[in-house]
């Protein structure tokens, strides 16, 4: 058991500031080339750059201690440039007598205690997969326990809170809050990544959970009606791609006592990704949507400050939904990137749209189609059966999956599977999305080859 101290005088418990994955040694994706020309440099969207607006706040609030919860730095080759930002952050939180511990995730189960070899004031937990304890102290006292855990190796298949369970490490003191750090898969038996459960949660014991290794931030908006322990993921730093949608930043930690853990997101990331469905009216043309796009882009922006949160940037995705008469001229905007050069800024933050998606729909009836007995009258009944479910649907997607599994699983495409935010391909919403979409284009195309013929499409 290991203790560090803070010289401090806030009273009545102790706050600490909880990091998720920071992920060092990586920049986001997706960000445009021309942010310089809206006097934004690129380099005040990493994760070197959220990590310093984190510690900035730690020393603002005089947090008891700075915790991280895995996956600090991005790969083993990684460390060479994360040392210098996670250096300064320890350093400038020392000289205030602010103690930095934390463990290490999958991705930097090598760098991190490389690292923290190097960087005095860093305390790893739980080095080697065993669990350990850590008491941090205020004013000279015992004021929180934290117990951690770090990976091993870059994969551990069997829940690492077994061990836990059948070697409980005995309180510090019965008085002291207890708060688990714990890096892997909430609820994902069979994972790669430490999967656990929240029965083994909820049997440990402990007054709070800050999870890492999930981006989507999580902790304090749990759908367990019953839950008193607050258990969750701090999310990701920074979104470091557009599927890290919503806030994301560091979390305040107020522990009262034993039974009394109070978490704070603070949204201060200064890269916010976010996801925007635009209904698009049925004589809507490609020269109207670029102004839709811009205004709701504005409005996007506007209601983001009003809820309290002001990043550098925002990256949107927008999906067009609904029907429309212009489908074949829309689509081929989209397919062009027509609007991805849309730009706004909107106080203090620029806002650009990262890429337009299609959702479209014919301005067609598709049960009339559907009574004929000609490919058109094929294609939609097929649509109808995607969107109306039960076992035809399944029947369709099953299909779709048998006849594209040997093209997703070809080696070729191995490489995505490490991409940050990779989806299965064969997913039931992906191939939802894929058919209808498919289906959708092919029957535009063939109605309109049967009105340009006047007759059967050949």
């Amino acid at each position: 058991m290991t203790s560090a101290s803070w010289t401090g005088s806030r009273s009545g418990g102790i706050t600490l500031l909880a990091i998720g994955d920071v992920h060092l040694g990586t920049r986001p994706v997706s960000l445009p080339d021309d942010l310089t020309d809206w006097d934004v440099d690129p380099r005040e969207l990493t994760p070197e750059a959220a990590l310093g607006a984190a510690v900035d706040r730690a020393i603002a609030e005089r947090v008891g201690a700075v915790v991280f919860a895995g996956d600090v730095v991005e790969s083993t080759n990684a460390r060479f440039e994360a040392i210098r930002p996670l250096e300064a952050a320890v350093r400038r939180l020392a000289v205030v007598g602010i103690p930095v511990l934390g463990v290490g995730g999958n991705h930097d189960v090598e760098a991190l205690p490389r690292l923290a070899g190097r960087i005095d004031g860093f305390t790893i937990l739980g080095a080697g997969g065993r669990w350990e304890s850590h008491v941090i102290e205020k004013d000279g006292h015992p004021a929180v326990e934290i117990i951690g855990w770090s990976f091993p190796e870059p994969e551990v298949r069997n829940s690492p809170l077994a061990d836990l369970l059948r070697a409980p490490l005995p309180p510090a003191r019965p008085e002291l809050a207890r708060l688990g750090i714990l890096h892997g898969d909430l609820d994902a038996s069979g994972g790669r990544y430490a999967p656990f459960s929240r029965r083994e949660i909820d049997a440990v014991g402990l007054d709070a959970w800050l999870l890492g290794h999930i981006h989507r931030p999580s902790l304090g908006s749990s759908d367990r009606p019953d839950e008193v322990v607050p258990c969750g993921y701090l999310g990701s730093l920074v979104g470091l791609d557009p599927t890290e949608t919503g806030c994301h930043g560091p979390w305040l930690i107020r522990v009262k006592g034993a039974g009394h853990v109070v978490p704070e997101h603070l949204p201060i990331a200064p890269l916010r990704w976010e996801q925007l469905d635009v209904v698009v009216e049925e004589k809507d043309s490609p020269e109207d949507l670029g102004d839709r796009l811009l205004d709701e882009a504005e409005r996007l922006t506007r209601e983001i400050h009003e809820g309290g949160c002001v990043p550098r940037a925002i990256g949107v995705r927008v999906r067009l939904v609904g029907p429309t008469r212009h489908y074949g001229a829309i689509r081929r905007r989209i397919e062009a990137g027509q609007w991805t050069e849309i730009r706004r800024v909107v106080g203090e933050t620029v806002v650009f749209i990262d890429k337009v998606m299609d959702g479209l729909e014919l301005v067609v009836d598709l049960d009339a189609i559907a009574r004929g007995d000609d490919p058109p009258a094929l294609l939609a009944r097929k649509l109808l059966a995607l969107r109306r479910g039960g076992e035809e649907r399944c029947k369709l997607l099953e299909l779709a999956r048998s006849e594209l599994r040997a093209l997703a699983e070809d080696t070729r495409w191995a490489p995505l599977e490490r991409v940050r935010g990779a989806e299965d391909p064969l997913s039931h919403d992906a191939l939802c999305t894929l058919l209808e979409q498919s289906s959708m284009a092919a029957l535009h195309a063939l109605l309109f080859q049967r009105e340009a013929t006047g007759g059967e499409p050949s």
